[in-house]
């Protein structure tokens, strides 16, 4: 096995172990205490440990890879751009095709009774995104590019190994497009920082609610945001990168 994907996956069984071991123990504690609080707390020390390991270890690269210096606070910005108008556009499409991808009744209320609160927040929409970037670009993404496959190919497989994290009902679409266009920008500049941005920009929209509005009202917000979408995206491609230099 090459040593390079050979140390890939070492570092995702690590990554899944960690991962998994802090779900156990925070249900656990959750049981234990019979209050939810107790779970969502044991999350946030687990996977703030994940966090702390892959980076302080080196494991992961935080960087801003081939962003030139005098780009990378506009690349900041133009990565909550992407994050809010990608937000807007699956949503706004979706509800002028009159679809719901999101989730409903029970389990609804049970997610938001698991991300309510600080413990709940951090876990949404700061260190969870944070881990999972760790995961899918850091070590998923970047292993497959360091091999011969093709880097649209390594964006897919790592874009569906993300979204059958988030299961195969309400989100598996959205977390699947999501996973595309934030692998590209990995790809694009080698680093995993605008990935971290947008995604913690786009769980914390989550917020928002634009729900119950007109058609006229979607139709509008679908154009605007798509073309900030596709300027943000064509900035990445054309203004923030220094070809010749290496990640």
């Amino acid at each position: 096995m090459d040593d390079g994907i050979g140390k890939t996956i070492k570092l995702f069984l690590l990554w899944w172990s960690l991962y998994f071991a802090t779900l156990i123990i925070g249900t656990i504690l959750g049981h234990i205490f019979k209050n939810i609080e107790f779970m969502k707390w044991a999350l946030v020390a687990g996977y703030l440990l994940i966090i702390v390991l892959f980076f302080g270890k080196g494991y992961v690269k935080l960087s801003f890879g081939r962003i030139e210096k005098p780009m990378v606070w506009p690349a900041v910005g133009m990565s909550v751009l992407i994050a809010t108008s990608q937000a807007f556009v699956l949503f706004s499409a979706l509800s002028l095709l009159d679809v719901d991808l999101l989730y409903q009744g029970e389990e609804l209320e049970r997610r938001q009774q698991f991300f309510s609160g600080i413990a709940g927040a951090l876990n949404a929409c700061i260190f969870g995104p944070i881990m999972e970037e760790i995961c899918f670009r850091g070590l998923i993404l970047d292993g497959l590019l360091k091999t011969r496959c093709r880097p649209w190919l390594a964006i897919l497989i790592s874009a569906l190994l993300f979204a059958l994290l988030h299961g195969l009902g309400a989100n598996f679409v959205t977390a699947m497009l999501f996973g595309i266009l934030v692998g590209w920008l990995y790809w694009r500049t080698g680093s995993i920082i605008p990935g971290i941005i947008i995604h913690i920009t786009n769980n914390s929209l989550t917020a928002i609610d634009i729900s119950n509005q007109t058609n006229a009202f979607y139709l509008i917000i679908l154009v605007v945001s798509l073309v900030l979408l596709v300027y943000g995206v064509w900035w990445f491609w054309k203004k923030s990168i220094n070809d010749s230099a290496t990640s």
